[in-house]
Order: structure tokens, then sequence, then C-alpha cells
């Protein structure tokens, strides 16, 4: 019988814990337990010694009523809620011995905050768990500079917005650095990736401006996907072939038309690159640079985008080779195509995120994948 009444007490406590009661504290060791049918009803359990005890008439009988158990019973949840909380396991696995059997083991202080430190089971080596290691930020910062860059924000200006909105002081050439090292992760990362594009191509040059020196792009004219964005001092054949070749490495593919203007260095480069047994002759079509052609205004849309950059700028300073290649990935990724209300990359079959973080955290937990050096045959 009475074992009877104690279940039915527990089975009342586990109810008002389904209905969502909460316990109210109401002094040291002490607590206000709601009626579950009336919350202006209140019964106070007070804990001392280790000993519960309740002001409801059931205790006063000396019952363990269901006031108690329901206090009880939500401690002890809670408990086990902590105790998962601090023996969660992450997506990142120890740098050390890969495992993922990972516990909480407390914190380190920085200038950035409270970063959480973490212990591996397995070897035992304590490690901060970020895709970024070893910098004097954290990864939202590291974004925000790669993002306010590639949108053309001057090195200064970022480390100022680092001051303003993270209260972090960091100079310029920090900022230069995070950028360099971290986009080219991200590149090396993308750069594997494999677009599933059309059959026409666009290609065009551009010149760098106050610079000696031209950027060749390659456009696929159905997804918009940058595949070549290449830099050479001059304007030859050789350029345009070695432009050729990346841009077939991308899609693995070749293409079956090209489209370019009229420089002369073009035609030779497209025979030698597109010529296949199928496709003997493959179809080379130009714009003529005197005459008022829409036919390759893909591309120079591409080229305006481009420039927006420059005129920001006030020219490109630097490295312009690598600057191209980090623009190749905000344009393919990040940056949603006007027209196509979508990134270049996923309108060519790569279901990839367009957020920095998330790309350069794939990017680090991925082996390095350089795109070849290619050198055009004879």
């Amino acid at each position: 019988m009475e074992k009877a009444k104690y279940e039915t007490r527990k089975a009342r406590s586990l109810d008002m814990l389904k209905n969502g009661v909460e316990p109210i504290k109401d002094g040291f060791n002490e607590y206000l337990i709601p009626n579950q049918f009336d919350k202006n009803v209140k019964y106070k359990v007070s804990i001392k010694n280790g000993w519960y005890s309740c002001e409801c008439p059931d205790n006063k009988e000396g019952n363990l009523c269901k006031h108690i158990l329901f206090l009880k019973t939500y401690f002890a949840l809670k408990f086990k809620v902590q105790e998962y909380k601090h023996k969660v396991s992450t997506s990142i696995p120890c740098p050390e011995c890969n495992s993922t059997k990972l516990i909480k083991h407390g914190t380190r202080k920085t200038i950035m905050g409270l970063k959480q430190r973490w212990l591996c089971q397995e070897c035992g080596k304590r490690f901060v768990l970020s895709p970024v290691q070893k910098i004097k930020g954290n990864t939202d910062t590291i974004i925000t500079a790669i993002d306010l860059y590639m949108k053309g924000v001057s090195y200064r200006g970022i480390a100022d917005s680092m001051k303003q909105l993270f209260g972090l002081k960091v100079s310029q050439v920090t900022i230069m650095n995070w950028v360099n090292l971290y986009m080219e992760k991200i590149n090396n990362y993308v750069n594997g990736l494999n677009p599933k594009v059309s059959d026409l191509w666009n290609a065009d040059e551009q010149f760098i401006k106050g610079k000696e020196a031209y950027i060749w792009n390659v456009l696929d004219n159905e997804t918009r996907f940058l595949l070549s964005s290449n830099q050479s001092p001059t304007r030859t054949y050789e350029d345009a072939r070695k432009t050729f070749q990346i841009a077939k490495a991308t899609p693995q593919k070749k293409a079956k038309t090209i489209v370019t203007d009229g420089a002369f260095s073009y035609e030779r480069a497209v025979r030698k690159e597109f010529m296949i047994y199928d496709n003997p002759k493959p179809h080379y079509r130009y714009v003529s640079l005197n005459q008022h052609d829409s036919n390759n205004n893909v591309i120079e849309r591409f080229h305006e985008s481009f420039r927006q950059r420059d005129k920001v700028m006030r020219g490109f300073k630097g490295n312009e080779k690598q600057y191209a290649e980090n623009f190749k990935t905000y344009y393919n990724f990040v940056r949603k195509h006007q027209e196509l209300k979508t990134t270049p990359a996923k309108r060519a079959g790569i279901n990839e995120s367009d957020l920095w973080k998330e790309l350069l955290e794939k990017a680090v937990q991925h082996p390095k994948i350089n795109t070849p050096h290619l050198t055009p045959e004879g």
C-alpha cells in the first residue's frame, strides 16, 4: 500500500516536470514549488544537512511528498544536462590523435575574452578548439577582416574597424598577414572543387591600372563561374594559352565555343588547347574591337565588378596575382550574382556554403590542394 502511494507521488512529480513547473529559489537552500494546477499556491521545500522538508500537509504527515520528489528529480536532471554539456564532443577532432572523445577543460583568457579549452581523453592533449590557431584575435575577427578587404576596405580601415567592433588593436601588417594566410587556405580548398559548366566560355584580358600587367579571365557563359584568373606582364599567345590550360583544369573538360575580343593572341591559343578528335575545329567567335558588339558583355560585366575594387583602393597595390585569385574565390563562392540570384558555384552544382567562416573551417580540415602550375607546351 505504501509503495503504491509512493509510486503515485512519483508519477505526479514527473507530471510537474512535464508541465514545465520550475522551482523558485527563496533563500539559502529554500525553494518554492508552485502547484501545477494553481500557480498562486506554493509550498516551500527546505534542505538542511541533506534532509528535505516541505510545508505541504502530505509531508507533515510523515510522507515523502511529490514536491520533494519533484525537486530531487529536477536537481538530478539539471546535473545530467550540465554533465552532458561538459562532456559533449565536437565535429572537429583532436589535432594530436584525431579522436573525438573531448571534454571541456577550463578556459583561456585572451584580449578577445574567454576561449573554451578542451582535453582529449585519448592522448591527454589540451587545446583551444578553433579552426584558426595561434592568432591574436579569433575566427570572427579573421572572417570580418577578409570580408571587409574583399569588399574594398583598406588595411588601415579594417584595423580601425577591428578596434571599433571588437576592441582589438592590430596593425595594418597583421591584417595583411591574416588576409594572405587564410585566403590562401580557402583558395586551395575551393580550387579542388569541380564545377559543372557549359560548352560556351567567354575570355578576355584586363589591364591593371598603374602596373605593366594584365589579368586574363575565362568565364563560363551559363553559370558565370570564373574558371581562370591568370596574371602576366605581357599579352602574348603563351599568356593566353596558359590561361586556357588553367581554365580546362578547373572543370576537367574542354569548351566547344570560345568567345573573345579581337586580340591576335587568342586564335592560335584556342586551336592549340581546344582542338580535339570530335571537335577538330573549335568554334572561335570574336568581338570586333571597332564595332559595338554585345557577344562578350558577360565577361565585360565581370571586369566592371573587378574594376570597382581598383577604384575604391586607388589602384592595386602589392601582389596583383594573389588578389586576382582571392577575388575569384569571392566572386564564385561568396558574392551572389545579381542575375543568377545565387553564387556561380551553386549554379555550377557545387553545394558549398557562401559564408567565409564555413569555407575557412573546411579549408583547414582538408589537405592542401595546390592548383598545378601549368606551362604551355611547345
